[in-house]
């Protein structure tokens, strides 16, 4: 499908846009070793990982071999943050189990209802985010990956936002020329300073409202739009599909 704008292809960014995560992985990983009597907060988690991955060979691409990896890292992270080599299969352990539960990933209300729209619509639709291998299973889970046509992680691909490849990887994948993609994302310098430059139509999602105040700057110096709900996408690409009752089926947000 053409618009009146020329485009064919909706791409969008994970977190903060389709998806987010409560409490967030750090603090939830932080929270359950604390609770083990190794006080740790989300600095020292983030401090842990970055020493951790010095120590370990480089993470895989593929999703089962990153799992493996993974756990590693974890077990890493645990002994960093205090963890005594004589606890850390207890501590370990009890993280792997909990953790699945205690932090967890959810969709907004607005995206399995706007994605479906869209494909609906004839559009091409993916997700190009800068996140680990995992972007599969996530996007799965969430009920998600149902109404994408691909979906790239930056750790699979091997370039994060605003690398201007990724981009050009989710063009190649959409089948357009720039000029027929839009491209969704929370973020100003990630998203729409890494789209706009290769001609991408940027769009940028500001759920809390406070990038308003700079809403002429983005729509003046990157052509971007700004939205603060994802339905708002097909009011702009004159999606009409609001009576379409097999549309209002969606899976549940988690």
């Amino acid at each position: 499908m053409t618009t009146s704008n020329g485009v064919r292809a909706v791409l969008f960014d994970f977190g903060g846009t389709l998806g987010y995560d409560e409490p967030g992985f750090a603090e939830g990983f932080a929270t359950l070793v604390s609770a083990m009597g190794y006080p740790a907060d989300r600095q020292r988690y983030h401090e842990a990982g970055e020493k951790a991955r010095e120590r370990l060979p480089e993470a895989p691409r593929e999703v089962g071999p990153w799992l493996v990896w993974r756990k590693d890292y974890h077990r890493q992270i645990i002994r960093l943050l205090g963890v005594p080599d004589d606890d850390l299969e207890r501590v370990a352990q009890t993280v792997a189990e909990r953790l699945r539960y205690y932090t967890r990933a959810y969709a907004y209300p607005d995206s399995p209802y706007t994605l479906r729209c869209l494909r609906k619509a004839g559009y091409v639709v993916g997700v190009i985010s800068n996140i680990a291998p995992a972007l599969p299973l996530v996007l799965d889970e969430l009920g998600l990956s149902r109404h994408l046509h691909f979906a790239i992680a930056s750790e699979t691909f091997g370039a994060e936002k605003p690398d201007r490849r990724i981009f050009e990887e989710g063009l190649r994948q959409a089948g357009v020329a720039a000029h027929q993609a839009m491209y969704v994302g929370d973020s100003i310098e990630a998203d729409v300073m890494g789209a706009a430059p290769l001609g991408i139509h940027p769009v940028l999602i500001d759920r809390s409202g406070t990038v308003q105040h700079r809403e002429g700057e983005l729509r003046d110096r990157y052509g971007a739009l700004r939205i603060t709900n994802l339905t708002q996408l097909l009011d702009h690409l004159g999606v009409q599909l609001w009576a379409d009752e097999a549309l209002h089926d969606v899976a549940p947000s988690r």
